[in-house]
């Protein structure tokens, strides 16, 4: 038992440490969005400018250009945070699944006969299917809702701005 407490202990630091390079990951990928949509805002005021936009259709592009690099930063914050739940699941299935594996050891342990041994194996199986499934679906859930509230960002932005009146000649 001794070392099973070792290994849990070794595989709880692991998760900690995954999940605060996940923290760092985000983090990083928060900041580059951030970099980007700077970088795109002050291309698209280049662009209205050698183009001879109107300041009306400046203005619209400018503020269409600012509203679809939120709804891009946005995504990468949902996507980055269902990334690192995500994650976090695998890692807390580990550790049950490694927990269920210590107490089906112990249960095949005690069998006293071939037969005995055999029923407890097939039940251990069963149960270790039964919670892959509950587990996976889980994670599936989770991964799901994360999408679909990102879809959500995109879908509830406006539409793009319809083209501008002036053109360059």
């Amino acid at each position: 038992m001794m070392a099973a407490t070792q290994t849990e202990v070794r595989l709880k630091n692991t998760a900690g440490s995954a999940a605060a390079e996940s923290q760092d990951v985000l983090r990083m990928a928060q900041d580059n969005v951030q970099n980007v949509s700077r970088q795109v805002l002050d291309a698209t005021e280049r662009f209205t400018r050698s183009f001879n936009l109107s300041k009306e259709d400046a203005e619209r592009f400018a503020e269409q250009s600012r509203r679809n690099l939120d709804a891009v930063t946005r995504c990468g914050t949902v996507l980055g945070q269902g990334f690192q739940d995500a994650s976090r699941h695998w890692f807390e299935l580990g550790q049950r699944q490694f927990q269920r594996n210590l107490i089906a050891f112990n249960r095949l342990a005690q069998a006293r006969t071939l037969q005995e041994f055999a029923a407890i194996q097939s039940e251990v199986v069963r149960e270790g299917l039964e919670d892959l499934v509950k587990d996976g679906k889980g994670i599936a859930e989770t991964s799901l809702k994360h999408a679909e509230e990102a879809g959500q960002i995109f879908s509830s932005e406006n539409k793009p701005v319809a083209q501008a009146g002036t053109r360059p000649n």
